[in-house]
């Protein structure tokens, strides 16, 4: 399992305590409908079976996703999928409502980015945004996505559509990224008084990359 902390974010594992909070902060249509896999409404049975799969994946290694909290308490979400194709990733990622037009995007998803070339070993790490979604596109630009040129129809569950998904890629990590972080074993972090908190969206210790 990993934990990695990014300015005043620790992004940890996903634990079933979290189901909760998940459900308070997904079942939002302005989140869901910029996402394939969350459907709207999102019920509590929804977020049991959301954290249900993520630990189960984690544990077979195809997919990564982690809770991003500040003050212990899960405002976000990001994770890496494991592709079809040996070598790549697909990066996602969702922030709730209250915790949006802070940087919170772009600091979880360059430190992921982050822990699927230096940990996972990530040839490529690809990722898209809905074309009316611009606002994520801004976020994968500023992390050093690059277009590929290519858009694909994409299926939203909440909006019950395909979509239009510009397609985004990074084949190595920016030197930027390698900027002030620092990776230590998981055991050295000690969560402090960890709250529940927060159907879809290696030990090691991340900090420090810029906003």
């Amino acid at each position: 399992m990993t934990v990695i902390s990014v300015k005043d974010l620790v992004l940890r594992p996903i634990e079933i305590e979290d189901a909760q909070r998940f459900a308070e902060l997904v079942n939002d249509y302005s989140l869901a409908k910029f996402t394939s896999r969350v459907p709207y409404p999102y019920t509590l049975d929804d977020a049991e079976a959301f954290v249900r799969l993520a630990t189960d994946e984690e544990q077979k290694g195809d997919e990564h996703r982690f809770a991003a909290c500040r003050n212990s308490e899960i405002i976000a979400c990001v994770g890496l999928r494991r592709s079809s194709k040996q070598g790549v990733y697909e990066l996602g990622y969702w922030v709730g409502a209250d915790y949006r037009g802070a940087g919170v995007a772009t600091n979880i998803a360059r430190a992921v980015v982050y822990f699927g070339f230096e940990i996972l070993n990530a040839q490529k790490i690809a990722a898209g945004h809905f074309v009316d979604n611009p606002a994520s596109g801004r976020v994968l630009r500023k992390i050093g996505f690059r277009p590929t040129g290519e858009t694909l129809l994409t299926c939203s569950l909440a909006r019950a559509a395909h979509i239009a998904t510009p397609r985004f890629e990074m084949e190595q990590k920016m030197q930027r990224l390698t900027d002030n972080i620092a990776i230590a074993p998981s055991q050295d972090y000690a969560m402090s008084s960890p709250q529940p908190g927060n159907r879809y969206d290696n030990d090691c210790r991340i900090s420090g990359a810029e906003n």
